[in-house]
């Protein structure tokens, strides 16, 4: 399982340098539209200090959508009406005070750093949880809450009010998962900065999945999946990069496995 979490080469500074270990981990709700035409209705965020695994300072906002119409799916989600958002800041002046953070985390960054344009480094805690987690039953938020599972005794407080898929409630659920992750994965790394230098590296890679989640194999864990398989999957136009990137990585670590057990049948 090691090689879920490779190592980064990394190029000692020659002045010393204050390592900065504090995430801000954040969430945001949205009117669940096109992309191009999307609008940030909420954002959500807590502090989480990886070297102590504190969390502290959270906060919340609701964003005025700028006219654009909430997708009946989005709204049944996340239950956020026009009129709570009716006086509402808009964009720009709702996601000041969450910049000038160094280093940013999201459940799937890949939805909220665009969405968000907010400047640091980024953490995808759905692709760290794959690593840190790989055998739980699902990677979603909340059944990571429940497999894992996270123990959410310390920021229940902060919940008052909230229900999954409000920001500020997604944001303290994702603030445990990458303390829980930070303590399966960084007794693999040197130090704290070598944690977050190898988590970033990770975030920004294709997802490294677990189990097929299409054809005949869905739901098999990719190292039970037959070579043949995968390979015709890399191989088979417009298919999932995150697909892809397992399932070459499996086939390596199959290779590597034959050539061990031919090495221990020649031994003999």
């Amino acid at each position: 399982m090691q090689n879920l979490f490779p190592a980064v080469p990394r190029t000692l500074s020659l002045f010393a340098e204050p390592v900065r270990t504090v995430v801000r981990v954040i969430d945001t709700e949205t009117a669940g539209q096109r992309f191009e035409e999307d609008a940030v209705l909420e954002i959500g965020s807590v502090d989480l200090d990886v070297a102590t695994g504190a969390i502290f300072n959270p906060m919340q906002t609701l964003v005025d959508p700028a006219g654009v119409a909430i997708n009946p799916h989005a709204r049944r989600i996340h239950q956020i009406s026009d009129e709570m958002l009716l006086g509402a800041p808009g964009f720009a002046e709702a996601v000041a005070p969450f910049a000038g953070a160094a280093f940013y985390a999201a459940q799937r960054a890949e939805f909220d750093r665009p969405r968000l344009r907010l400047t640091g480094r980024w953490l995808c805690t759905h692709k760290l949880a794959l690593r840190a987690f790989p055998s739980v039953q699902a990677h979603g938020l909340q059944s990571l809450v429940k497999y894992v599972p996270l123990d959410l005794t310390e920021v229940r407080p902060l919940f008052e009010g909230l229900h999954p898929h409000r920001a500020l409630y997604d944001a303290l659920c994702t603030a445990v998962l990458l303390r829980s992750i930070a303590a399966a994965l960084m007794p693999r790394c040197q130090d704290v900065a070598d944690f977050l230098d190898r988590a970033e590296q990770v975030s920004n890679q294709p997802a490294l999945l677990a189990k097929l989640r299409f054809g005949k194999h869905k739901g098999v864990p990719l190292r039970d999946v037959p070579p043949d398989y995968l390979e015709w999957l890399i191989r088979e136009p417009g298919m999932d990069a995150d697909a892809i990137y397992s399932a070459r990585h499996h086939l390596a670590r199959a290779t590597v496995r034959g050539a061990r057990a031919d090495r221990t049948g020649s031994a003999g």
